[in-house]
């Protein structure tokens, strides 16, 4: 039997390879850099992640983000995935795991009240607050007071951050400018110092004397009369 006949089901007896795969569905909160960096405190995201493996095979596994294919090839996987999160608020902000003031172990107890970041425990109503008792290890409103001190710091810990950027910014453009302004009069100077060539002086004509005239005049008559009598 070939294997294309195992995933045929109009095959006798045929059945699907995937079965023998091991797959789950879940969630990994995943930093979001450039939100973090804006905001001054790590900011993830909840991304659905798919693991599959084969059985017996270690260096078998792959775990990556699912895709919408994933949900059709393994429709029992994701169904019970599903439904054991249907409910859940992926909620954009700083994961409750991500706040030292609360342990691990305090954070999923938060997690089972559909509490996941430290925002919704900040932006809690009153009742809502009430609700959580002393899981955190301290009493609510004093939870939630500690919650948006932390959002609060981090706020001005990003502006200070972000003027910090701004004036290095400046800083390094006022030192290129002086650069450049020192390289321009550098250029000047040399300029200003080099020798300048003196300028090439005529030769003065030579002035003859009415005797050293006399005698050309004299020899050059006496020439002609030469050639008048040869």
């Amino acid at each position: 039997m070939l294997a294309s006949d195992e995933a045929n089901p109009q095959f006798v007896g045929a059945r699907n390879p995937d079965a023998a795969l091991v797959v789950e569905f879940y969630t990994r909160a995943v930093q979001d850099m450039f939100k973090s960096g804006k905001a001054g405190r790590p900011i993830f995201s909840d991304v659905i992640y798919i693991k599959i493996l084969v059985p017996g095979v270690k260096e078998s596994q792959i775990d990556r983000p699912a895709r919408e294919d994933d949900k059709a090839r393994f429709p029992h996987q994701w169904a019970h995935y599903h439904n054991k999160t249907e409910g859940d608020a992926r909620e954009l902000g700083t994961p409750l795991t991500e706040w030292p003031v609360i342990t691990r172990s305090a954070a999923e107890e938060f997690r089972s009240l559909k509490f996941f970041t430290v925002e919704a425990i900040a932006n809690a109503s009153d009742l809502n607050i009430n609700n959580l008792g002393m899981i955190g290890g301290m009493a609510p409103h004093i939870l939630r007071e500690k919650a948006r001190a932390f959002l609060a710091g981090a706020k001005d810990t990003a502006l200070v951050q972000s003027q910090a950027e701004e004036l290095a910014k400046r800083d390094a453009e006022i030192e290129r400018l002086k650069a450049e302004m020192a390289r321009i009069a550098a250029m000047v100077e040399a300029k200003a110092a080099a020798p300048v060539a003196a300028p090439v002086q005529a030769k003065p004509k030579k002035t003859l004397s009415p005797e050293h005239l006399a005698k050309l005049a004299a020899g050059r008559a006496a020439a002609k009369a030469k050639r008048e009598t040869a």
